[in-house]
């Protein structure tokens, strides 16, 4: 995992830089349907060889600190 959110938009768009930079992530969904999406992440992940390199391309786009 190198990142979560409660924000969708976030993690939309932290996918797409990946992207862009050749890494594929994908999402999981953590959030509670019961609750309006009041409780829970989503939760983005990668390889593990690409979890350095998307880490840091996430810090430098400041989707993540």
């Amino acid at each position: 995992m190198v990142c979560f959110s409660v924000s969708d938009i976030k993690i939309i768009t932290a996918k797409h830089v990946l992207g862009e930079a050749g890494i594929k992530a994908f999402s999981l969904n953590k959030k509670d349907s019961a609750h309006a999406g009041i409780f829970g992440t989503i939760e983005l992940y990668v390889d593990k060889a690409d979890e350095a390199k998307a880490r840091e391309i996430l810090v430098n786009e400041e989707i993540i600190k």
